[in-house]
């Protein structure tokens, strides 16, 4: 006869799910394990701000550890997941980190699983690279959360927030374009959408070059694309419109172009539609601006697919393509 055998597997993976909580618990944010039915998330992190508030907003997590996953490597460090949890991950509702915990150093290492597999291509390698200066332990929480936008920031008042709008300008004088120019002309669907492109804001400076007789013409450089590209984080970080700035990240990291997008106002962003439509209302019955009857500054505005010659062909292709699959149907 002969006592029970303990797994030192078991051992193994509790000190990378304790090595998480311990570094999340450093930096003051929520972690919380998945107690069972792990089918590759062992836990959430959720954020909490500077000002110590539990934020909803939350990452998931697997964890690996042991030294198996730390073979001798010049670059970065090489994850290989199952099949099965890399089509999990990718479809997952929030960002996915993966962490491998190497028990010798004590030190945990993460990427962002499904930012990886989002933007990989068929011909790339199954692995997924998780580089050796992603230390969980030297972290903050900004970098694990950026896929929420998370700014170093506090949450406004939808009252500070149109005031940021208002007073937030590009420095450029080319490109003379503040951030309640991009909310207003961006609003669509009777309000309750924000739309979000280029052509927004080179149509709102070319209006302004144009209103202040500019013999100028618009100019846009890293400055102005940094800006633009900052107020998306604003409207996610205040939580005006539900954005899926991961997606946005795969636009500005990976293919190097501003992002576009058309997302539903959150109630902190209608609210914010009707202190703008206060405001006019109150400089109007002021009399420091003029009445101008129906239009209004927060007023929606509409998106359209733009139809040039080859799209309208691309149609009669589809329907070759279309038809001819209907006769071996």
């Amino acid at each position: 006869m002969s006592f029970p055998k303990y797994n030192r597997t078991n051992s193994q993976e509790r000190l990378g799910v304790n090595a998480v909580a311990e570094a999340m618990a450093k930096i003051g944010q929520i972690w919380r394990e998945t107690p069972m039915a792990d089918v590759g998330i062992d836990g959430q992190i959720e954020y909490v701000s500077p000002e110590g508030f539990a934020t909803g907003r939350m990452i998931a997590v697997q964890i690996k550890s042991g030294p198996s996953f730390f073979k001798e490597s010049k670059g970065d460090w090489v994850f290989h997941p199952e099949e099965k949890h890399r089509f999990y991950w990718e479809r997952f509702p929030l960002p996915v980190l993966i962490v491998i915990h190497n028990p010798d150093t004590n030190l945990s290492y993460w990427q962002d699983a499904r930012q990886v597999l989002r933007v990989a291509k068929p011909s790339d390698a199954k692995g997924i690279s998780i580089p050796k200066s992603n230390v969980l332990q030297t972290t903050s929480a900004q970098t694990l959360f950026e896929g929420f936008a998370v700014l170093d920031q506090e949450f406004m008042s939808v009252e500070e927030v149109l005031d940021y709008l208002i007073k937030t300008k590009s420095g450029n004088a080319s490109f003379p374009v503040s951030y309640l120019n991009l909310f207003c002309s961006g609003l669509t669907n009777i309000c309750r959408s924000l739309y979000f492109g280029m052509d927004v804001a080179m149509t709102v400076a070319e209006v302004e070059l144009h209103n202040q007789n500019s013999p100028f013409g618009v100019g846009v450089g890293d400055s102005e694309h940094k800006f633009l590209f900052d107020y998306i984080k604003f409207i996610v970080h205040q939580r005006i419109a539900d954005v899926d700035f991961s997606d946005c990240m795969i636009d500005w990291y990976d293919r190097e172009m501003q992002p576009s997008f058309m997302a539903p106002l959150t109630s902190r962003g209608k609210e914010l539609v009707r202190h703008i439509d206060e405001l006019e209302g109150k400089l109007k019955s002021e009399g420091k601006i003029e009445d101008t009857g129906y239009l209004h500054a927060a007023q929606e505005g509409f998106v359209q697919l733009l139809f040039t010659p080859s799209e309208i062909q691309r149609i009669e292709l589809t329907n070759k393509v279309q038809n001819e699959y209907l006769k071996n149907a």
